[in-house]
């Protein structure tokens, strides 16, 4: 699995969990062990701080996702949420 599959899965998770409205401001990916065809990928994830900048809300997510072998990606993301 290369880089660009494993951070648009990566994508897919956090905007499962925070809904398609928000935004990514940085997403920071670590690539470790690899990933083959017919591996369970599993994702979690944990809030590593919440903010109030310029009136919106910010999130910041430690998100990792691990197969047989041990963890394929580690990421930090930052999302914009949406107002409502």
């Amino acid at each position: 699995m290369n880089i660009m599959t494993t951070s648009g899965l990566t994508n897919r998770y956090v905007t499962d969990w925070a809904g398609p409205d928000v935004i990514f401001r940085k997403l920071s990916l670590r690539l470790g062990v690899p990933n083959f065809p017919g591996d369970t990928l599993t994702y979690t994830g944990q809030v590593q701080s919440t903010e109030l900048r310029d009136g919106k809300g910010v999130v910041e997510l430690l998100v990792t996702g691990t197969n047989n072998l041990g963890d394929h990606v580690t990421a930090t993301v930052e999302l914009e949420l949406p107002t409502r």
